[in-house]
C-alpha cells in the first residue's frame, strides 16, 4: 500500500548516496499496484513493472556500472520473486529487504480473515473477481486474498511456520547476496511470535553465504525512529563501500 515517499528515510537515504564519492541515485518505482491499487494485482505484474525499470537503467543509463534492489514489505516479497526467475542477473549485485515479514501469520490474527477466506473458496472459479466490499475495502480480488493468506502461496515467502524443504524450493537457486534488515518493534509481526520470527529470520533465511542481518532494536515496521533510521542508512553505505561496487 506504499506510495512514492512513504517511508520516512527515503530522503535522507537519497541524500546520502549521491554524497559517496561514486554516488548513487535512489529510484523509487511506482507501481501498478502501489497505494491502495494492490488489491486488484498480483506480485506478477510488480516483477513485469520491476523488469521494464531494471531494462530502461540499463540500456538509458550509459554509465550504470550496478543496481541494488532495496524493497520494503510487500516490495521484499516482490524482490524475492525477482530472483527466483532471474538466478543471477549481471547488473543486480545485492538486494537489501526491510521489513521482510509474512502477510499469513499477520492477517490470520485479524477476525475478519476467516471470512475473507471462506468466501475465497467458495468463489475460487471467479478469481478474478473482487470481494463484496463489506469483507473488504479496498479492492481487493480473490486471487490476490488467497494469496496474501494461504500457506506456500506465491507470496508465503517469510513465515516462520514454512517447512525446510518449502524453505528450499523457495531459496535455494537464490545466488544474489540478500541483507535483511529486521525491525524488533514491527507491529505486523504477532506478538506471541515476535521472538521466533526474529531467530528465523536470522538463523534460516540470513544464513546463506554473502547475506547479512540487520537488527534495528527500536525500530517498527517503516523505521520512524529517527536513530534507528541513522543506523540504516550508515549500514547501507558500508555495504556499497565495502562491496567495492
Amino acid at each position: 500500500t506504499d506510495g512514492l515517499l512513504s517511508l520516512p528515510y527515503v530522503e535522507k537515504l537519497s541524500s546520502k548516496l549521491e554524497s559517496l564519492s561514486k554516488p548513487y541515485s535512489l529510484i523509487q518505482p511506482l507501481f501498478r499496484s502501489s497505494n491502495l491499487q494492490y488489491g486488484w494485482h498480483t506480485i506478477d505484474d510488480d516483477i513485469q513493472d520491476l523488469n521494464i525499470l531494471i531494462d530502461y537503467l540499463i540500456n538509458n543509463r550509459n554509465h550504470l556500472l550496478s543496481i541494488i534492489l532495496m524493497g520494503h514489505s510487500t516490495g521484499c516479497q516482490d524482490i524475492i520473486h525477482y530472483l527466483r526467475q532471474h538466478k543471477k542477473h549481471p547488473k543486480i549485485h545485492r538486494v537489501i529487504l526491510q521489513g521482510p515479514v509474512s502477510d499469513r501469520q499477520y492477517l490470520s490474527t485479524l477476525s475478519s480473515t476467516k471470512d475473507q477466506l471462506d468466501y475465497c473458496l467458495n468463489h475460487l472459479e471467479n478469481k478474478k473477481e473482487w470481494l463484496p466490499r463489506y469483507l473488504h475495502d479496498p479492492p481487493l480480488t480473490i486471487e490476490r486474498c488467497l494469496s496474501l493468506n494461504q500457506e506456500n502461496s506465491i507470496e508465503d515467502l517469510f513465515s516462520s511456520d514454512l517447512s525446510d524443504e518449502q524453505l528450499k524450493n523457495i531459496y535455494e537457486n537464490i545466488e544474489t547476496p540478500i541483507t535483511w534488515i529486521w525491525s524488533k518493534q514491527d507491529e505486523y509481526v504477532p506478538d506471541n511470535i515476535k521472538d521466533q520470527v526474529e531467530n528465523f529470520v536470522k538463523n534460516k533465511l540470513a544464513n546463506k553465504t554473502d547475506s547479512t542481518f540487520l537488527l534495528l532494536e527500536k525500530a517498527d515496521h517503516v523505521v520512524n525512529d529517527q536513530q534507528e533510521q541513522i543506523y540504516l542508512i550508515e549500514h547501507i553505505i558500508q555495504l556499497i563501500l565495502s562491496s567495492d561496487i
